[in-house]
């Protein structure tokens, strides 16, 4: 009765437990599917969490009877990746100081908090706290701390502990210091003195290379006129030239260096020896989130690290959505076949879909082997059995095609070229092993247009123009178009019949049974929309 109940509320774009108990009390359909009864909130959230684990396989039942009843052409593949909100706000993303202090007080909290139990307790009175609020306590640490050992993990992963941000500012002030130019950007909390003087010495050290050079193109000046006065050669011509060390286009500009330099390290050391008073300097109250112009509680950008972690989701990640903002949530990737079936629904952490190519291509392929095996009832004589299904159990290629036989059923109905839009256009997924596939090299403004690239291609063409000349071509262009009507309207369905444009749980693992009961609830959909003929033939097989 629970998950006839939810399907339909799911269907209905309602996915809010308390909402779902409310018209369990007014919604003919769902007091119906209730049998006038009417759940608690409590009961259709525990439902939900307990069954979680149970939703892929749902879903997968459902897909095969999709299969069944003529759904899925394979033909084409078309993969995308859309940014659905978790259920936490950006502005409990917090950096690592911020963390640590709040574990630091819980740990003094609670070690105050047993002296003070301790001493009641030789009274006979205990405390207060009653199991609930204790439970979201117990809760908020568990988050607190976790989402702490995330950031020290991924600060030691990418080498931004205190021992590796060391290592990077004494290479970048060494690197400074011998006047190269591909340093890069400062490192964060690096001491701003030693910068500076490692800069000064980087000009000084180039102005004296300038007036070595000079001294010696004087030298190579006053050889040659001494050899024109002796006869021995051509008449120099000295035009500009000026026999004085420290005059000099490159010299000049080395003064200037060295000048810009000792300006800077005196302003630099006026700062560290004068900061500014109280009143001028920012809100440093450890406080989580950002401001509106800057991080709240951080006063400058050497003192702010790069990882960050949400307290209320610390699986979710702040990631850039199309209209240019940011938002909390997970990247949710979708393989639907040529007729809008979802084959794979998948919700990631990565803000971008460059490295879901391969994992999306690889879910596809596992789909479709499934719906073929469902609906394949040939025995290839070549084989003995199901020719794709064989050559996979073999192990023969991570794509496997069968027979190959072009008159072998079994080859209509295995995957075509899936499609990929801009997100995935690297050169790795170019090269990448598998199966055929089109990328996008960028929006639809800049595709190349049908007959724009006629010339042919030479043979040490690069991936990148070999996949922009195959999408100038007619059966290139085609193909891809198929993409527009394909995934983009399931994405539209997904955000607005299911109304999933934020996830009501948290956890990746929630998230993800969420996103696969919504897919599911679409897929059913289109069962329900076909023949009823063909239905009740899939659904009695």
């Amino acid at each position: 009765m629970l998950l006839s109940l939810l399907i339909y509320a799911y269907s209905a774009g309602v996915r809010s437990s308390r909402q779902i108990e409310r018209l369990c009390r007014t919604d003919v359909a769902m007091r119906v599917i209730c049998g006038l009864m009417t759940p608690d909130h409590t009961v259709i959230a525990r439902f939900r969490q307990r069954h979680q684990d149970s939703v892929r396989d749902l879903f997968t039942q459902l897909l095969l009877i999709c299969a069944k009843a003529g759904l899925g052409r394979l033909g084409t593949i078309a993969v995308d990746g859309t940014k659905i909100a978790a259920d936490a706000s950006k502005k409990a993303t917090c950096r690592r100081q911020w963390l640590q202090q709040q574990v630091d007080e819980i740990l003094t909290r609670a070690a105050a908090q047993d002296v003070d139990e301790d001493a009641a307790f030789g009274t006979g009175e205990r405390g207060g706290e009653t199991p609930q609020r204790l439970r979201g306590q117990r809760d908020r640490e568990e988050r607190l701390k976790r989402a702490l050992a995330e950031v020290i993990a991924e600060e030691a992963a990418r080498g931004l502990d205190a021992e590796s941000a060391a290592a990077k500012e004494r290479a970048f002030i060494e690197a400074t210091r011998a006047g190269r130019s591909d340093v890069g950007s400062r490192p964060a909390r690096a001491d701003p003195v030693a910068i500076a003087e490692a800069r000064l010495q980087a000009a000084q050290d180039r102005l004296a290379e300038e007036i070595a050079a000079k001294r010696e193109q004087i030298a190579v000046m006053r050889e040659r006129i001494r050899r024109f006065e002796a006869g021995e050669g051509p008449k120099p011509h000295l035009g500009p030239f000026s026999f004085d060390e420290n005059r000099g286009q490159q010299v000049a500009r080395a003064k200037r260096w060295v000048t810009r330099a000792e300006r800077e390290l005196v302003a630099v050391r006026a700062r560290q020896a004068s900061p500014p008073p109280e009143c001028e300097q920012a809100d440093l109250s450890p406080v989580p989130g950002g401001g509106r112009h800057r991080p709240r509680g951080i006063a400058a950008k050497d003192e702010r690290p790069l990882a960050r972690r949400n307290v209320t989701d610390p699986d979710s990640r702040l990631m850039h959505d199309r209209n240019g903002g940011a938002i909390q949530g997970y990247n949710v990737q979708l393989a639907v076949s040529d007729d809008g079936l979802i084959l794979s629904p998948e919700a990631v952490q990565d803000a971008n879909d460059r490295r879901q190519l391969r994992p999306m291509s690889q879910a596809a392929v596992t789909a479709a082997l499934l719906i073929h095996q469902e609906r394949c009832r040939r025995q290839c004589r070549q084989m003995g059995g199901c020719c794709i299904a064989v050559s996979a159990a073999r192990g023969d290629s991570a794509h496997p095609r069968g027979c190959g036989d072009t008159d072998c059923p079994c080859a209509a109905d295995w995957v075509g070229v899936p499609l990929f839009d801009a997100g995935y256009w690297t050169q790795g997924n170019l090269t990448a092993p598998g199966s055929d596939r089109l990328i996008a090299p960028g929006k639809s403004g800049a595709l190349p247009q049908p007959g724009q690239h006629r010339d042919s291609l030479p043979a040490d063409a690069d991936p990148a123009a070999v996949m922009i000349h195959r999408l100038a071509t007619e059966e290139g262009a085609a193909l891809y178009k198929r993409r527009g009507a394909t995934v983009e309207p399931v994405n539209g369905h997904l955000k607005d019949r299911t109304a999933l444009r934020r996830f009501a749980r948290r956890s990746l693992a929630a998230c993800q049974a969420e996103l696969t009961f919504a897919a599911m609830v679409l897929n059913l959909g289109k069962l329900c929309r076909l023949d009823p003929a063909r239905r009740s033939a899939a659904l009695t097989a």
